[in-house]
This record gives structure tokens, sequence and C-alpha cells, in this order.
């Protein structure tokens, strides 16, 4: 899994031939033998740009070495995403699998392309799930890619564990007729006033203060996964700042944490990207303004400065030239030329190097319709 840091690490990395390949992969099926191919193919347009580099054969043979060998091993394939990136330079060969797919791509230039990775900055995070049961609560850590369960060491795991240990308990016939009360709350199968017991609203509050303990450490989101009379009973007795008002409905009992976490993941999603709808909305209040710019040149002059706060680049686009520092000017070209770059690359790693926020959208999502737009830190 790519992290944040990965990607700056990327995006700080300079050397005379860096070579960024791009590519969607399969998890399953007959398109997983199309793969290597695909890559084969890609790798042969990494040659042709290193040739017009004026790099020799043998040194392209041994830049492209590591890449070159995957191609002949089965179970490197075998266990893909939806995407797959590698990248190779003099002294370095990373590859990560990636849960987005992206489109085929392959440069060669002084510096990574980035930009096909963005999404995955602006998506990053965890979160956490309680899928709440009768049978047995699960505390699960998540990511967009993936999830973990966090042991409860102190709460009950299920219901029947913690009647055993209730000190409500009297006898056996008093919790005999509990049964249809806990599958009314935990299962959806009923709403009469006497579903409320006070052997189910006790067992929620042991969960919940262990729950709570772990997470105001973590300080994660969390969101509750369940029927909604359980969820509504917990919510009565949660005391953590940060559950989430959505949730994941349904009965938790048949799912794996793997569901759960997708359906979670759906829920969440919205909530990590706040963020870059907040500086889409600032985007616009800005407007008229010179603390905001759709211009291409202006934004790439800006990077390079560490001008830019935010900036807004479209998925899959480019666009050619190179900047003059000594003349503060951007040139242009319709083709990419030997010294020259992806300008929306080159903004989006001088704006994450300077710690500035990046983020990725459909170009019909881009404010302004534009091809980039950017906030300044300063006028």
């Amino acid at each position: 899994m790519i992290t944040r840091q990965n990607i700056l690490d990327l995006a700080n990395k300079e050397s005379t031939y860096c070579v960024s390949i791009y590519l969607p992969t399969h998890k399953a099926g007959e398109e997983v033998q199309q793969d290597p191919i695909r890559l084969k193919n890609l790798l042969t347009q990494a040659v042709e740009q290193l040739k017009n580099r004026e790099l020799r054969q043998k040194e392209i043979d041994e830049l492209l070495d590591d890449a070159i060998k995957l191609l002949d091993q089965p179970n490197f394939w075998r266990h893909n995403d939806k995407g797959l990136a590698l990248f190779i330079s003099d002294d370095d060969f990373e590859y990560y699998r990636i849960p987005h797919a992206f489109k085929e791509r392959v440069m060669v230039d002084d510096h990574f392309l980035i930009t096909p990775l963005v999404p995955m900055i602006t998506l990053e995070g965890t979160f956490c799930i309680l899928a709440l049961s009768q049978k047995k609560m699960r505390l699960l850590k998540c990511t967009r890619a993936n999830v973990e369960e966090i042991e409860l060491e102190e709460a009950p795991e299920s219901l029947e564990e913690f009647l055993k240990y209730d000190v409500y308990e009297d006898n056996l016939q008093h919790h005999a007729g509990q049964g249809a009360n806990a599958q009314a709350i935990f299962h959806g199968q009923g709403g009469s006033s006497d579903t409320n017991t006070e052997e189910v609203i006790n067992y929620l509050k042991a969960v919940e203060n262990e729950v709570t303990s772990i997470l105001r450490k973590r300080n994660d989101p969390l969101i509750l996964a369940g029927v909604n009379e359980a969820i509504a009973e917990y919510k009565k007795v949660n005391n953590y700042s940060r559950l989430m008002d959505q949730t994941v409905s349904g009965n938790a009992d048949p799912k794996n944490n793997e569901e759960i976490k997708n359906e979670g993941w759906k829920v969440i999603k919205s909530y990590f990207l706040q963020s870059m709808y907040d500086d889409i909305e600032r985007f616009g209040d800005l407007s008229g303004s010179e603390k905001q710019s759709d211009n291409l040149s202006q934004i790439v002059e800006a990077a390079y400065y560490g001008k830019v706060e935010s900036l807004f680049v479209p998925i899959g686009e480019h666009s050619w030239g190179w900047f003059d520092m000594e003349r503060d000017t951007v040139h242009h070209s319709a083709e990419p030329q030997n010294g020259e770059h992806d300008l929306i690359n080159m903004a989006a790693i001088k704006t994450l190097t300077q710690s500035g926020n990046v983020y990725a959208l459909d170009k019909e999502d881009m404010p302004n319709g534009s091809s980039i737009a950017a906030i300044f830190r300063y006028a």
C-alpha cells in the first residue's frame, strides 16, 4: 500500500533518468494473463524514450533490468490490485500495487510522474468500524485497501459472555427470556418497548467503555455497523466524540471483515474528501482576487517559488514545457522535447514538496472546468 510519505519521497527524487510506468491490472480472470504483456509493451515505450535521450542500449538494459525480470515471474502477477506503478532510476527500483485504476502511461524525465498517485494522498487515512453483534463484537481498523481486527481485551466479546459475569444476573430464569429481546435489538426483529432490556444496555456500555478508550488514543473516526435498533442503542451510551452520523446498516453477523470495510469506505470517503470540498468552495469565494488562478503559466511559476497553498489537477491530463527560472518564463510545447517536463506534474511536485495540498479531480469536476487551478498563500 502506498502512503503519503512514499509519494513525497518519489516527488523529492531527482535523477538523470527517472522512468515512471503506470498500468491497470486485474485481480482475477483471463485478463491477469494479459497484464505482463501490457507491461512489456510499456517497457518498449520506455526504451524508445530513453533512446531519444541518447542513452545507449546497454545502459537501457541495465536500467530496466529489474522491471523486465517481472515479466517472467508468474507469482508476481497473481497478487495484483487495480493498478501497478513502477519507478525506475539509476540507483533504485520500486513498485506499488494501487487500489484504483489509472490509464497506461510511461514517462522518462529527471523527476517521477506522481499525479496519478495524488488521489491516494487525498483518500489516505485510517478509520474504525464497530460491528455491533449479540454473538461477536468486532472493532475493525481500516484503510481504503486494508482491514485489521483490534482485539477487545476487557470488553465482553458476546452478550452470552457478558451475562456469565453480569453483576445483574440473579437467576437463569431471569435471563431465559432475554433472547428474544436481544434478537429484536441486534437483528431488527421488532421494536416493542420491552426490547431495551437492562442486560443489553449494560452489555453495550461495557463494549463502549473499551472502544472509546482505544479510539481516544487513536483519534480515528468511528462508524457503527449493524441493524438500526442496535445502532440507536449504542449511540445512547456512546461517549466518543468522533462517532460518525452515517452508519453501515444491516445485520453485521453474516458479513466478513472485508465486506464491512468496503461498506464503511463508502461512508467515510466523503469525510476524507472534506478538505478538498472546502478548498473548492474557497477557490470560488476568491474569484476575481489575486489569491487564486486557473492560468497554467502563472500557477507553474508560483509552484516553483512555493506560493501555492492548494493545487487542483485533472486526472490523466498533461501539458508539456519548461520553466525558465532566470527569466521567470514558462515555455509551452505541443509534444515533449528533451529538457521539457509535464508542467502539471512539476506543479504538483513543487507544491507537495513545499507543504502544499494537491487534489486530483476528473476533468468535469475541476474548478471553472479548467486544466489546472490553484489557491495561493499570498497575493
